[in-house]
């Protein structure tokens, strides 16, 4: 009898076959079960090697042995005419094909996901988000520490010239999801998914990193650390070079290990930076202003354990530049007066600036410190230079436009613009920042148009909801901007500036009166809010004391913040003149509202 057959009758071909399949099965499950235990790498490795020392063996046995009605028997031992391989074949048979059935579900199923179609993924190639770590600490306390890492990667990542890193707020927004990785990545606008998890006994860290592509969900690097605490901050710059380098950037890896380096080598003071990092975030998304003051709070501590940390003085610095600016709403949160705000802002800055890690981020902290002292044409020099080397900064595209308008530089606020609207399909905060201005430099229907379409991927945006109305007010579209102002409503509180400028557009003057009443009723400085509605009702006068209220020699940035205003008549203020003369600006006469209230009645 040839070998062939003799294999054939000892089932050695079906034995073979069904391990195959089997160690396949295995592989895949093991591949799926290491990362969520937080295993490490080798442990795949060795399951793989294991099974392939195996192969043979199992083979020799099935060579050898043959299963009779008494137990497994050597072969040789075996009568022919009492033998039953024939049978013992048939149940291989259906081993075999049980084995197949669970594979090509798997198969189907880790091809199409549980309840996700195939998603069609819009790319650049180049391109990535950070999702937030999960915490897998057995006390479930290391929530901060987990998020702050995965920002700190993500703030590295962003610094890298040629990578387009999604913004934190998009990429948080999927914290605790269940969507499939393709679906976020399609939402998100990016090529590559990173997530990861941390777990913390003691001191002792478990950090795992999976860096995954979009188009076919497959892992393109990871790795594993079992570290001390000690080492995080080691353990942030290697993942943050090791990820760049596998998304082939253009930079060697000493040069992005340069580059992303953290700012410091003190666990203390990184820790505490990460603390401050998370909170300022969740005060972002909450509206929680405590979480302001806290998160300014961990900077200070942060950069006075270590003097020469360049990040933490900048975060802390940027604290008291928005104390001095009246119209944002996360101002006010200190009893300073205007020379300490002034004060501490400065000391902030210049020690950040002294201790910048190269010449570039130098450069944008310059920029950063020449807005504050409303020193204009540097400030845009600076930035323009800047983002030359670091094209994908978000942060400095805002400030940049911010100078531009208080410049009166429409060309240049429209640059700006270009970045954002395309940044908008990937993250909502830069549609706002594109509709922001879009209404004035460019069109104010098709801005309409542009939040309207940005509102079907983030239809439960606050500040989309609240540009896109005003855009639709600017448009003459009163009838959708009153379906918009609907919606808002059913999830957020009452927006009075959104309700005005609808009561206004359909002739409701009392309505907006009632809403002016119940603005100046809250009490405290005055703000924005009561000057625009003032606008609205056509009360000059009482809308030009408002402004007044923060002029002073002290900090003129309070008062040079309504130059953003395209509405705002800076002509009653002789200092702004003189700042403008000064910089060269000639600024157009201010705009009139197209949705004015009538007069009311006598």
């Amino acid at each position: 009898m040839s070998l062939f057959h003799e294999l054939k009758r000892r089932n050695v071909f079906r034995v073979a076959i069904a391990y195959l399949i089997s160690a396949w099965l295995l592989i895949q499950l093991a591949d799926i079960l290491i990362p969520m235990l937080t295993l490490p790498e080798w442990v795949s490795r060795l399951i793989l090697l294991l099974l392939l020392i195996l192969f043979i063996p199992t083979l020799i046995l099935a060579w050898a042995f043959e299963l009779t009605p008494e137990g497994l028997k050597r072969e040789k031992d075996v009568d022919r005419s009492q033998s039953i391989t024939r049978t013992t074949g048939r149940r291989l048979d259906f081993i075999i094909i049980g084995v197949l059935a669970v594979a090509v579900a798997w198969l189907s199923f880790d091809k199409v996901g549980t309840d996700t179609p195939p998603v069609e993924v819009v790319e650049i190639d180049k391109s990535i988000a950070v999702l937030p770590f999960a915490d897998l600490s057995r006390e479930q306390d290391q929530e901060w520490f987990a998020d702050g890492l995965a920002e700190e990667i993500l703030n590295a990542l962003s610094r890298t010239p040629d990578l387009l890193v999604a913004s934190r707020t998009s990429a948080f927004a999927y914290k605790g999801s269940d969507k499939d990785l393709r679906v976020i990545a399609a939402e998100l606008g990016v090529a590559h998914i990173l997530e990861g998890s941390v777990r913390r006994a003691g001191e002792r860290l478990r950090i795992t990193a999976q860096l995954i592509r979009a188009s076919d969900g497959f892992h393109v690097w990871s790795e594993n650390y079992d570290r001390d605490a000690s080492d995080v901050i080691d353990v942030q710059e290697d993942l943050a070079v090791k990820i760049a380098s596998a998304m082939e950037t253009t930079m060697d890896p000493e040069a992005l290990k340069d580059m992303l380096r953290v700012g410091t080598r003190s666990v203390d003071a990184y820790q505490a930076y990460l603390r401050g990092i998370t909170l300022y975030a969740r005060g972002v998304s909450s509206g929680e202003l405590a979480h302001f003051v806290s998160a300014y709070e961990m900077f200070e501590q942060a950069r006075h354990i270590d003097a020469g940390f360049s990040t933490a003085h900048h975060n802390a610095a940027l604290f008291w530049s928005t104390q001095s600016l009246p119209t944002l709403t996360d101002a006010g949160l200190t009893d300073a007066t205007a020379a300490e705000i002034k004060t501490n802002y400065l000391e902030r800055i210049h020690q950040a600036i002294d201790t910048a890690a190269n010449v570039i981020d130098r450069q944008g902290l310059e920029a950063q410190k020449a807005f504050f002292e409303l020193r204009l044409r540097r400030a845009l020099n600076l930035y323009k230079s800047y983002l030359e080397k670091r094209a994908y900064d978000f942060e400095a595209w805002t400030s940049f436009k911010f100078v531009a308008e208080y410049l009166s530089d429409d060309e240049s606020v429209l640059t700006a613009l270009e970045y954002f609207k395309l940044d908008g399909e990937r993250r909502a905060y830069a549609a706002v920042l594109y509709l922001s201005s879009a209404y004035r430099v460019i069109d104010a229907s098709k801005a309409a148009n542009y939040g309207l379409e940005a509102l079907q991927r983030w239809p439960d945006h606050n500040a989309l909801m609240y540009q896109t109305h005003r855009s639709l007010m600017w448009a003459k579209r009163p009838d959708e901007a009153a379906v918009l102002i609907r919606q808002h409503e059913e999830l957020f509180d009452p927006d009075p500036m959104m309700r005005a400028r609808q009561a206004c557009m359909e002739g409701r003057v009392q309505d907006v009166l009632d809403i002016l009443a119940t603005e100046r009723a809250r009490g405290g400085d005055p703000d924005n809010t009561i000057w625009l509605i003032l606008l609205l009702l056509d009360d000059r006068e009482g809308a030009e004391a408002i402004p007044r209220y923060y002029e002073s020699d002290e900090t003129p940035q309070a008062l040079a913040s309504w130059l953003g205003y395209h509405k705002f008549d800076q002509s009653p203020f002789p200092g702004l003149m003189a700042l403008l003369e000064r910089e060269n600006v000639e600024r157009p006469p201010p705009v009139e509202l197209p949705y004015t209230c009538p007069p009311p009645p006598p």
